[in-house]
């Protein structure tokens, strides 16, 4: 194992998850930073009007994103057992398996994303005076989704080897070239909205052939060779075993965030920029909690192929010592700053959009400790290879969320359907909670006595 890959079946817990964490969590920090590059360039160069369109894509574009999440967590999962287990070939499998499926779902999505952007944008209710860049945004995003398919997949391929540094490389790569492409796109040649999503796919790309050279080159023994490329049955099917119930899950998921987004397209375009101002800066929250629930399911993936169900157990109660340093550093910031922060997107003049967007941290950011504990207790039973409860916690946010949504804005009153949010997360919660200290441990095959602790080599 080279010195970037980390095994997580020695050592002490927290120091392990806070080693593993740190760098994923700044790489989705820099992700969220050049993500929000695009909405500050368009807001501050172009207008609320174009940055409004973004904002009422996302939920689309998170139905794609979910479907290669879905793919991408299955091959984390079965990769993190193969590399604890210290199966080399089975990992070199994965990687070509993934190579053909990155393949066969960029073509597809391509397709239906530029056919059917526009009859989606409408379904949803969104505001006339933003359709067509909310369209344009669609259909290049689309045109170039094969970057963030191979980049998911290859970038949690090396953080399931426990190599969480070149991921990161790769993100600060490809946010610098993104922000550059940006102004070029935007500021020179006045490309606007599709400027934009132009600029991001580029740097996406750039990113995914960063991870590919980084497993060729420096995790060589990962590499897969030409008898390793194709579709190895039993690779295909822990894939899908283990990744589409979460795919399901996230589809559903977004499938009410398009219905939540139709709620709110129905208050007028300035809503829906303040709303989508709030939600850039909740996301840079959320993936902090996020991060450590990507984080325990690597750990609980990698000790359980090793057989070591003790030792995920400490992990879990360490990865609470990180949720709640990260939900007091992100819920305090955004409380208390959002004011300033959402100026980043926002003209200083449009005080009706600010006080919207403050309106909706106020209420979501309090409850960040119950969402990165929900993250925490759904993501390590995903690795440990438990399919249902998972997408039942996920299946009981949505359900919660969007009936809270429906009946919230009957008030008509936008302030009280931002509840909808922290009602999701506190029964999900409640869930996995009961059924991880109930429950999961109960079962035969958790509760194998660990292998005993080897003591680490000295390059350890």
């Amino acid at each position: 194992m080279s010195k970037s890959n980390k095994d997580l079946t020695h050592g002490n817990p927290l120091k392990l998850l806070t080693a593993f964490y740190l760098p994923m969590l700044i790489g989705n920090i820099v992700q969220q930073f050049y993500s929000m590059a695009d909405s500050i360039i368009i807001g501050q160069f172009v207008g609320q009007g174009p940055f409004a369109a973004i904002g009422a894509t996302m939920p689309v574009l998170n139905i794609m994103i979910v479907v290669i999440i879905g793919f991408t967590m299955g091959i984390s999962i079965c990769t993190a057992r193969y590399v604890g287990a210290k199966d080399t070939e089975k990992v070199r499998d994965i990687v070509g398996t993934t190579f053909l499926i990155a393949s066969v779902l960029a073509s597809a999505l391509m397709v239906l994303g530029i056919l059917f952007a526009k009859p989606v944008l409408q379904l949803i209710h969104t505001p006339e005076d933003i359709l067509e860049d909310a369209r344009i945004y669609l259909v290049f995003n689309f045109a170039t989704c094969i970057g963030p398919i191979a980049y998911n997949m290859f970038s949690n391929i090396l953080r399931s080897t426990g190599d969480s540094r070149h991921p990161l490389a790769a993100l600060i790569i490809s946010s610098v070239l993104n922000i550059l492409l940006d102004l070029l796109f935007v500021i020179v040649f006045h490309w606007g909205v599709a400027g934009v999503a132009i600029a991001t796919g580029i740097s996406q790309i750039i990113s995914a052939i960063y991870c590919i050279w980084v497993l060729c080159y420096k995790s060589n023994e990962y590499w897969c060779r030409r008898k390793n490329l194709g579709f190895h049955k039993d690779i295909v099917r822990d894939i899908l075993k283990f990744g589409m119930p979460v795919a399901a899950s996230r589809l559903f998921t977004s499938l009410g965030a398009v219905y939540i987004q139709s709620l709110i397209n129905s208050f007028g375009s300035t809503v829906v920029a303040g709303y989508t101002a709030a939600s850039k800066l909740d996301q840079l929250g959320l993936y902090s909690l996020i991060s450590i629930g990507s984080a325990i399911s690597t750990y609980s993936g990698q000790n359980i192929g090793a057989r070591k169900p003790d030792r995920v157990r400490q992990g879990i109660r360490a990865s609470w010592v990180l949720c709640i340093a990260a939900s007091a550093v992100f819920g305090g910031l955004l409380f208390f700053g959002g004011g300033y922060l959402v100026r980043l997107f926002i003209a200083g003049d449009q005080t009706e959009t600010i006080s919207i967007a403050v309106s909706f941290l106020r209420v979501v950011a309090p409850f960040y400790l119950i969402g990165g504990g929900m993250y925490i207790y759904m993501e390590a039973m995903r690795g440990l290879g438990e399919v249902v409860i998972p997408m039942a916690g996920s299946f009981t946010e949505l359900i919660a969320k969007v009936a809270a949504a429906f009946v919230l804005s009957r008030q008509l009153s936008y302030q009280k359907l931002w509840f909808a949010w922290p009602i999701g997360w506190i029964l999900s919660f409640v869930l996995l909670a009961v059924y991880y200290y109930f429950f999961l441990w109960k079962k035969p095959r958790l509760q194998s006595v660990s292998l005993p602790e080897q003591t680490p080599s000295p390059g350890e």
